[in-house]
């Protein structure tokens, strides 16, 4: 856990010397070296993504244990096991694993929206489905709302594959011109 006392010293230390130094000179100060083999400067930036994506993470597991329990009151069976698992620290770290991978989905989609060069309506169907997500995930603040846009591209992008025969955009122009020269009688 990030402390205010390192949160300041970070913010001392990345105005004089950048973010890069920074994280090296945390790691020798508050000897964030524990883990065996991985360096301060590693383990510093693992415990600002680990902040990062915890608040969001927490929200998903309670939203889980909401639905189906926390398996504490439940009899045996499949649900009192899954809402076991789902209060558990394992089910947390998944979470934020897929918070992380989500928020990273979720930024990788807007510049794929952006540079991509996929048709208008194409680009038109990923922002919806990247605002959809992003509104369903806004529970989980910042970083839910950018996991919610990541999964929600990543629906939009699996949907346009599935209706459009499996083929992407490329694969479909290439069949149109092998066809048009087929008609031609070039090929």
């Amino acid at each position: 856990m990030i402390t205010p006392e390192i949160q300041a010293r970070f913010a001392e230390l990345a105005s004089k010397y950048g973010d890069e130094a920074a994280f090296v000179q945390l790691g020798k100060e508050f000897d964030l070296n524990k883990r065996g083999g991985i360096g301060g400067a590693t383990e510093a930036a693992m415990m600002f993504a680990d902040d990062l994506v915890t608040p969001a993470a927490k929200s998903a597991q309670a939203g889980l244990t909401k639905m189906i329990g926390t398996g504490v009151s439940t009899s045996n069976g499949p649900i009192g096991t899954l809402g076991r698992f789902a209060a558990s620290p394992a089910a947390l770290t998944a979470a934020k694993v897929g918070t992380g991978i989500g928020a990273l989905g979720g930024v990788l989609g807007v510049a794929d929206v952006i540079a991509g060069k996929d048709s208008a309506a194409n680009k038109a169907m990923d922002a919806t489905a990247m605002g959809i997500g992003g509104f369903l995930g806004a529970a989980g603040g910042p970083m839910g709302i950018a996991a919610g846009a990541g999964i929600g591209k990543a629906v939009s992008d699996g949907t346009q594959f599935i209706l459009g025969g499996g083929k992407s955009a490329e694969q479909r122009r290439m069949e149109e011109a092998l066809s048009a020269l087929q008609r031609g009688g070039l090929v």
